[in-house]
């Protein structure tokens, strides 16, 4: 007589242990992307404040 598994549940078991992961990661992608955006903001508006300052030099 042979034994028949109908279903492996290890991976139901598993899934609790990478959805925390899952979503660390997650929050640590968007805060690098917004970081990197709010950089690249950043140096424009330095640009443009710089221009700014220039005219009022002119004065």
């Amino acid at each position: 007589m042979t034994t028949v598994v109908l279903a492996d549940h290890s991976i139901l078991t598993a899934i609790p242990a990478f959805v925390p992961a899952f979503i660390v990661v997650a929050v640590i992608v968007g805060l690098v992307v917004r970081d990197r955006r709010r950089e690249d903001d950043d140096e424009y508006d330095d640009e443009y404040d710089a221009d700014f300052d220039d005219e009022d030099d002119q004065e």
